[in-house]
């Protein structure tokens, strides 16, 4: 029940549920939505960072190499999802509610490969999802990257070993849900008269992409059973958010066209009798701080990192398992 209160609050994000809710709340609509596709823009870059946090700074020259999985997540602001559910009387799930922020998970599949002759090494990641849950349409996640890191200075007694690196990285998503019944939205038209617009048993999509150019520096310092590790991440994104709903719109003004310039006020700005959509593009740099340890048992390493992104005080939290040789 929790899961589906979550889904189902995204789709009442897009639709009022009430003609009072719509009369008197078509700003908080505009600025929700607003909030909260600027917020999930604003967080991509910083998702797309999972992945390939290894403890050392540098695995060393080929035949060095290394395999693993790794899982976790970063959190999102997300004011405007809480104020949703206070406006429709959902109780936010306990669990979500106590992490500071939206999680939005991401998982890969990773690899790195010595370099050859000069110090460096490269990783490579993937990540992979796409379900059909009972009662979502879609739910997908997609992220490819991969980084190359040189050793600016090698470990040596209690001098830790210490590398800067680039990377790129993309991310993409989406989740769709079929609403259960049709919804009604009243609004105002152009001559003060209430009119309603029926969506008839809507589909919702929300989708998201982003492209991270991605510089980082690590220092490491490796003990017997434990690897400590802290490094800095500084990141320019761009990235795009939205949403499309897609269904057979009726409306009592006998002219949906007529609806338009009400919706433009909300920030939708493609509408037709099939549906209606809108999304935004965003850019800029992001710094993060990334650091943990990871308990090494021979070529065994299980790694603990947690993140933090300074431009909007989110966080991240990832655990992995590799086999390095």
């Amino acid at each position: 029940m929790k899961k589906k209160a979550v889904i189902f609050c995204l789709v009442l994000f897009l639709l009022a549920g009430s003609p009072v809710f719509a009369q008197n709340q078509l700003g908080d609509i505009r600025g929700a939505l607003n909030d909260f596709t600027t917020s999930l823009a604003l967080s991509l870059p910083f998702n797309s960072t999972l992945g390939l946090n290894w403890s050392d700074a540098y695995i060393r020259n080929f035949p060095r190499f290394g395999v693993g999985l790794s899982l976790g997540y970063t959190t999102m602001n997300a004011p405007s999802l809480w104020d949703l559910f206070g406006m429709f009387d959902l109780s936010r799930p306990a669990a979500i509610g106590n992490m500071g922020g939206y999680p939005l998970p991401g998982y890969t599949v990773e690899g790195r490969l010595g370099g050859f002759f000069l110090p460096f090494d490269m990783g490579f990641k993937i990540g992979y999802l796409s379900l059909r849950p009972s009662g979502v349409e879609n739910l997908d996640y997609y992220l490819i990257g991969g980084d190359i890191r040189y050793a600016v200075l090698r470990q040596r007694g209690f001098i830790p070993a210490i590398s800067v690196g680039i990377g790129v990285n993309y991310l993409s998503g989406g989740i769709g849900i079929r609403a259960g019944s049709d919804r009604e939205f009243n609004y105002v038209d152009t001559n003060d008269t209430i009119q309603t617009l029926t969506l008839q048993r809507p589909t919702i999509a929300l989708d998201w992409a982003t492209t991270t150019l991605d510089f980082k520096a690590q220092a490491s310092r490796s003990f017997a059973l434990i690897t400590p590790y802290l490094g800095l991440g500084v990141s320019h994104g761009w990235s795009r958010a939205g949403y499309s709903v897609s269904t057979g719109i009726t409306d009592t003004g006998g002219n949906v066209g007529a609806a338009n310039e009400v919706f433009r006020q909300l920030g939708i700005d493609r509408m037709n009798a099939s549906g209606f959509s809108s999304s935004q593009s965003f850019g800029g740099w992001s710094v993060r701080t990334f650091g943990g340890l990871s308990i090494n048992f021979t070529i065994i390493k299980l790694d603990f990192t947690v993140l933090y992104n300074f431009r909007d005080n989110n966080y991240g939290i990832s655990i992995g398992s590799r086999f390095q040789f």
